[in-house]
Protein backbone atom coordinates (compact mmCIF):
# COMPACT_ATOMS: atom_id res chain seq x y z
CA UNK A 1 0.00 0.00 0.00
CA UNK A 2 1.35 3.24 -1.18
CA UNK A 3 2.55 5.63 2.34
CA UNK A 4 0.07 8.61 0.75
CA UNK A 5 -2.81 6.45 0.89
CA UNK A 6 -2.33 4.83 4.00
CA UNK A 7 -1.93 8.63 5.78
CA UNK A 8 -5.61 9.47 3.62
CA UNK A 9 -7.17 6.34 4.80
CA UNK A 10 -6.07 6.60 8.53
CA UNK A 11 -7.18 10.68 8.58
CA UNK A 12 -10.46 9.23 6.85
CA UNK A 13 -11.05 6.87 9.39
CA UNK A 14 -10.32 9.14 12.48
CA UNK A 15 -12.94 12.02 10.70
CA UNK A 16 -15.46 8.89 10.65
CA UNK A 17 -14.79 8.51 14.84
CA UNK A 18 -15.12 11.77 14.76
CA UNK A 19 -18.21 11.96 13.17
CA UNK A 20 -19.60 9.20 15.04
CA UNK A 21 -18.72 10.53 18.38
CA UNK A 22 -21.03 13.71 17.04
CA UNK A 23 -24.01 11.52 16.66
CA UNK A 24 -23.68 9.71 19.90
CA UNK A 25 -22.20 12.30 22.48
CA UNK A 26 -25.41 14.45 21.11
CA UNK A 27 -27.90 11.46 21.52
CA UNK A 28 -26.94 10.66 24.81
CA UNK A 29 -24.13 13.55 26.21
CA UNK A 30 -20.57 12.29 27.48
CA UNK A 31 -21.55 10.03 30.59
CA UNK A 32 -23.80 8.11 28.99
CA UNK A 33 -22.01 7.63 25.42
CA UNK A 34 -20.84 4.61 24.90
CA UNK A 35 -17.80 3.60 23.51
CA UNK A 36 -19.38 0.66 21.30
CA UNK A 37 -21.62 2.25 20.33
CA UNK A 38 -19.68 5.21 18.84
CA UNK A 39 -17.74 2.43 17.08
CA UNK A 40 -20.92 1.04 15.28
CA UNK A 41 -21.91 4.34 14.09
CA UNK A 42 -18.54 4.39 12.31
CA UNK A 43 -19.02 0.89 11.37
CA UNK A 44 -15.60 -0.02 13.19
CA UNK A 45 -14.48 -2.63 15.86
CA UNK A 46 -14.06 -1.04 19.46
CA UNK A 47 -10.66 -1.86 19.60
CA UNK A 48 -10.34 0.60 16.21
CA UNK A 49 -11.07 3.82 17.82
CA UNK A 50 -8.29 3.41 20.98
CA UNK A 51 -5.68 3.43 17.76
CA UNK A 52 -6.25 6.91 16.96
CA UNK A 53 -7.95 8.09 21.06
CA UNK A 54 -7.04 6.51 24.11
CA UNK A 55 -10.22 7.60 26.18
CA UNK A 56 -13.75 8.55 25.63
CA UNK A 57 -12.62 11.77 27.42
CA UNK A 58 -9.64 12.32 24.50
CA UNK A 59 -11.81 11.38 22.05
CA UNK A 60 -14.87 14.19 23.65
CA UNK A 61 -12.23 17.05 23.82
CA UNK A 62 -10.79 16.23 20.30
CA UNK A 63 -14.48 16.40 18.97
CA UNK A 64 -15.38 19.14 20.92
CA UNK A 65 -12.35 21.14 19.56
CA UNK A 66 -13.02 20.29 15.63
CA UNK A 67 -16.88 21.03 16.57
CA UNK A 68 -15.67 24.58 17.57
CA UNK A 69 -13.21 25.15 14.77
CA UNK A 70 -16.40 24.48 12.50
CA UNK A 71 -19.23 27.14 14.21
CA UNK A 72 -16.57 29.97 14.41
CA UNK A 73 -15.24 29.19 10.52
CA UNK A 74 -18.82 29.98 9.95
CA UNK A 75 -18.85 33.18 11.49
CA UNK A 76 -16.24 34.21 9.53
CA UNK A 77 -16.98 36.54 6.52
CA UNK A 78 -15.53 37.21 3.07
CA UNK A 79 -14.47 40.40 2.05
CA UNK A 80 -16.17 42.08 5.74
CA UNK A 81 -13.99 45.63 5.24
CA UNK A 82 -16.62 46.22 2.18
CA UNK A 83 -19.71 45.95 4.29
CA UNK A 84 -21.71 48.48 6.93
CA UNK A 85 -21.79 47.36 10.48
CA UNK A 86 -25.86 47.05 10.00
CA UNK A 87 -24.58 44.55 7.23
CA UNK A 88 -21.75 42.22 9.61
CA UNK A 89 -24.80 42.14 12.05
CA UNK A 90 -27.14 40.71 9.55
CA UNK A 91 -24.47 37.86 8.22
CA UNK A 92 -23.07 37.36 11.53
CA UNK A 93 -27.16 36.37 12.69
CA UNK A 94 -27.60 34.99 9.34
CA UNK A 95 -24.47 32.47 9.45
CA UNK A 96 -24.99 31.46 13.32
CA UNK A 97 -28.66 30.48 12.34
CA UNK A 98 -27.76 28.78 9.41
CA UNK A 99 -25.37 26.81 11.44
CA UNK A 100 -27.35 25.59 13.97
CA UNK A 101 -29.72 24.62 11.79
CA UNK A 102 -27.79 22.62 9.68
CA UNK A 103 -25.70 21.43 12.46
CA UNK A 104 -28.49 20.28 15.34
CA UNK A 105 -26.20 17.90 16.73
CA UNK A 106 -22.60 19.77 16.59
CA UNK A 107 -24.85 23.01 17.97
CA UNK A 108 -25.84 20.65 21.17
CA UNK A 109 -21.89 19.66 21.26
CA UNK A 110 -20.62 23.09 21.35
CA UNK A 111 -23.07 25.25 23.33
CA UNK A 112 -24.23 22.36 25.43
CA UNK A 113 -22.46 19.90 26.75
CA UNK A 114 -19.29 21.22 27.55
CA UNK A 115 -18.66 20.48 31.45
CA UNK A 116 -15.89 18.31 30.09
CA UNK A 117 -13.61 19.79 28.95
CA UNK A 118 -9.96 20.23 30.04
CA UNK A 119 -8.25 23.42 31.17
CA UNK A 120 -6.55 24.18 27.61
CA UNK A 121 -9.33 23.84 25.65
CA UNK A 122 -11.27 25.96 28.39
CA UNK A 123 -8.78 28.60 27.41
CA UNK A 124 -8.65 28.04 23.71
CA UNK A 125 -12.71 28.70 23.76
CA UNK A 126 -12.50 31.70 25.92
CA UNK A 127 -9.38 33.34 24.09
CA UNK A 128 -11.34 32.82 20.40
CA UNK A 129 -14.59 34.07 22.21
CA UNK A 130 -12.09 37.18 23.35
CA UNK A 131 -11.18 37.78 20.33
CA UNK A 132 -14.16 37.71 18.24
CA UNK A 133 -15.39 40.34 20.88
CA UNK A 134 -12.37 42.47 20.53
CA UNK A 135 -12.81 42.13 16.59
CA UNK A 136 -16.40 43.62 17.06
CA UNK A 137 -15.77 46.10 19.15
CA UNK A 138 -13.54 47.90 16.77
CA UNK A 139 -16.07 47.12 14.20
CA UNK A 140 -18.55 49.38 16.47
CA UNK A 141 -16.00 52.17 16.76
CA UNK A 142 -14.96 52.03 13.35
CA UNK A 143 -18.74 52.72 12.99
CA UNK A 144 -19.00 55.32 15.17
CA UNK A 145 -16.50 57.38 13.58
CA UNK A 146 -18.20 57.18 10.18
CA UNK A 147 -21.13 58.57 11.55
CA UNK A 148 -22.58 55.28 10.35
CA UNK A 149 -24.14 54.89 14.07
CA UNK A 150 -24.57 57.06 17.19
CA UNK A 151 -21.90 57.06 20.18
CA UNK A 152 -22.54 53.60 21.73
CA UNK A 153 -20.64 51.80 24.19
CA UNK A 154 -19.26 49.60 22.12
CA UNK A 155 -18.72 47.10 24.93
CA UNK A 156 -22.50 47.41 25.38
CA UNK A 157 -23.42 46.61 21.53
CA UNK A 158 -20.97 43.45 21.94
CA UNK A 159 -22.85 42.04 24.72
CA UNK A 160 -25.93 42.64 22.61
CA UNK A 161 -25.23 40.86 19.89
CA UNK A 162 -23.74 38.13 21.68
CA UNK A 163 -26.52 37.49 24.21
CA UNK A 164 -28.63 37.22 21.12
CA UNK A 165 -26.35 34.98 19.94
CA UNK A 166 -25.93 32.93 22.67
CA UNK A 167 -30.14 32.40 23.11
CA UNK A 168 -30.86 31.29 19.66
CA UNK A 169 -29.06 27.65 19.84
CA UNK A 170 -31.67 26.35 22.20
CA UNK A 171 -34.85 27.38 20.59
CA UNK A 172 -33.81 26.26 17.05
CA UNK A 173 -32.01 22.81 18.41
CA UNK A 174 -33.96 21.78 21.44
CA UNK A 175 -37.11 22.92 20.46
CA UNK A 176 -37.28 22.46 17.11
CA UNK A 177 -38.18 26.29 15.82
CA UNK A 178 -38.37 26.01 12.29
CA UNK A 179 -37.40 29.73 10.73
CA UNK A 180 -36.37 31.26 8.11
CA UNK A 181 -32.79 32.07 9.05
CA UNK A 182 -32.81 35.37 6.63
CA UNK A 183 -36.24 36.60 7.87
CA UNK A 184 -35.06 35.96 11.10
CA UNK A 185 -31.80 37.64 10.80
CA UNK A 186 -33.08 40.78 9.62
CA UNK A 187 -35.74 41.04 12.36
CA UNK A 188 -32.90 40.58 14.90
CA UNK A 189 -30.79 42.81 12.68
CA UNK A 190 -33.70 45.96 13.28
CA UNK A 191 -34.28 45.11 16.57
CA UNK A 192 -30.51 46.00 17.95
CA UNK A 193 -30.59 49.02 15.21
CA UNK A 194 -33.74 50.23 15.74
CA UNK A 195 -34.65 49.20 19.51
CA UNK A 196 -38.02 49.32 21.05
CA UNK A 197 -38.73 52.99 20.20
CA UNK A 198 -42.33 53.15 18.49
CA UNK A 199 -42.10 53.81 15.28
Amino acid sequence: MARGYEGEEKRDKRQMILDAAVKVFSRHGYHEARMEEIAAEAGIGKGTIYEYFTSKLELFQEMLNKSREVYYDSLEIDDKKKLSLREKIYFLFLSHIQFCRENKELTRIVFWDTKIMDEELKVWSYDKRKEKEKMFREEVREAIERREIRKVDPELVSLNVSGLLSALWAPITLDGWDVDPEELAEKLTDLIFAGLKPE
